[in-house]
């Protein structure tokens, strides 16, 4: 977990680092136009004054020596200097005496030729901006704004200053942050490893509801869900194991008998029978299975065609005549002489009807008869299950769609390790139709689904 420590820590300071690096960029982007503006704006300000003081010059005939004490305020101040250049391009009013600045030969010609001309640079090692342009008529003002340098060094100066002070604040608040946030992970890796060994008996503290809180209720709901799975997988063995061994002890002790003629030739047929019944089960039990491995993987394509439904039920019905016959019940179809024909994969259809039929039927005692209600609606017909049996409580009601669960524990050793309605309803969930269960105990459970009518029977691929 150090290493995610390390990793947020560095991920948040390099974060912090690049805006704070955007941001330093950003200003002095910024500042570097806004000062230009400002220079422009000056420029412009001392344009008018000296084009004015020379008109006034001109038209009133001032002397060379009062008109330059006149502009020596304009010409020189701190931050700038202002040339005034003649057409021939020598420097005019030379009385007023400050450093003269390098001027480009290149500039006064663009300046001459009408245009206005503002350039940054370095001059005479210094930074500078310079803006020229003609004023009244052929007189070309030069101003340069100097000392650049040190403007720009005290805004970098307080940007990095800031950055520092920044970065060190931020750096001890991520610090324990990343401690912070890792910390539950550290004590979840701790668990996890408890976990791998097969110990559950340990659960995640959460002490807050963020994200990571999120994370410690996933992780204590998954070491419940493992603890349950691996009490499932220890019944399913009992389950499987016993719904094995009690067939193949009966098929092996009537093949004992037969090999050693202790049976009766008149009640061998019956025995055959018997072995018969016995090794349907055990293929049931496999068949169940493989099925419910299938259908989890996503394995199981459908193939939806149109069929009649009513017809499919009753040839269900004949097929469970002899778990009906012996506890003397029968399967009621309602209505039973309506041909609805539905669209769904007609296999599959068939396997969830045979396990909730088979399920009603060994829930159900002697002479309590079974309906199936079909109700047509405008696009789809409703399927209900009805038994009258034993029932299903409220807290097992929410589990029986769990693979490998019984209601009823008691009936652990009867046939079936508790998948039949897990199929179910993931042969449903295929169809995109949702089973629905209603039961009170002592009095039945109804289970209920709905399939799709056919629209036109031309649509789709008739079937029976």
């Amino acid at each position: 977990m150090n290493k995610i420590f390390y990793k947020l820590f560095f991920i948040y300071a390099l974060i912090i680092s690049s805006l704070f690096i955007i941001f330093g960029l950003i200003f002095l982007y910024l500042f570097h136009v806004d000062l230009y503006e400002d220079f422009e704006e000056t420029y412009t300000h001392q344009q008018q004054q000296i084009t004015e003081l020379l008109t006034a010059s001109e038209e009133f005939g001032w002397a060379e020596e009062e008109t330059m004490t006149a502009l020596k305020p304009m010409l020189v101040e701190k931050a700038f200097h202002v040339y005034l250049f003649g057409e021939n391009g020598n420097r005019l009013f030379k009385g007023v005496s400050f450093e003269r600045e390098e001027i480009d030969r290149g500039l006064l010609e663009k300046a001459k030729s009408g245009e206005y001309v503002a350039k940054g640079g370095w001059t005479n090692g210094d930074l500078s901006y310079v803006i020229a342009s003609p004023i009244n008529g052929e007189v070309i003002m030069v101003m340069v704004f100097h000392d650049l340098s040190h403007a720009y060094q005290q805004v970098l100066y307080m940007i990095l200053l800031t950055f520092t002070i920044t970065i060190a604040i931020a750096g001890i608040i991520i610090w324990f942050l990343s401690a912070k946030i890792t910390a539950p992970l550290r004590d979840m890796n701790e668990i996890a490893l408890n976990y791998a060994k097969g110990d559950f008996s340990q659960s995640v503290q959460i002490a807050s509801k963020d994200e990571i809180g999120q994370l410690g209720e996933t992780f204590n709901h998954m070491a419940a869900e493992l603890n349950s799975l691996e009490e499932t997988r220890k019944a399913f063995i009992a389950n499987v194991s016993h719904d094995l061994r009690t067939p193949l002890t009966s098929i092996k002790g009537f093949l004992i008998a037969l090999l050693d003629d202790t049976i009766p030739a008149d009640q061998r047929k019956e025995f055959y029978l018997l072995m018969k019944d016995e090794t349907e089960r055990v293929i049931k039990l496999v068949n169940d299975t493989l099925d419910m491995s299938q259908l989890e993987a996503g394995q199981v394509p459908l193939k939806p065609t149109s069929y009649n439904l009513t017809k499919q039920l009753q040839l269900i019905a004949v097929k469970l005549e002899p778990h009906l016959a012996s506890k003397e019940m029968e399967i009621q179809i309602i209505p039973d002489n309506q041909e609805i024909m539905v669209v769904a994969d007609r296999d599959r259809i068939e396997q969830a009807l045979i396990n909730l039929l088979q399920n009603a039927i060994q829930v159900s005692a002697n002479h309590q008869d079974i309906q199936v209600f079909l109700e047509k609606k405008a696009e789809e017909v409703d399927i209900r299950v009805m038994d009258h049996g034993e029932g299903i409580s409220e807290e097992n009601l929410e589990r029986i769609w769990e693979r490998f669960y019984k209601t009823d524990k008691a009936r652990a050793g009867k046939t079936g390790i508790g998948i039949g309605l897990s199929i179910v309803k993931s042969i449903m969930d295929l169809h995109g139709s949702t089973i629905k269960v209603e039961s009170k105990v002592g009095e039945g459970t109804v289970f209920s689904f709905a399939l799709p009518l056919m629209k036109q029977e031309s649509d789709y691929e008739r079937e029976g």
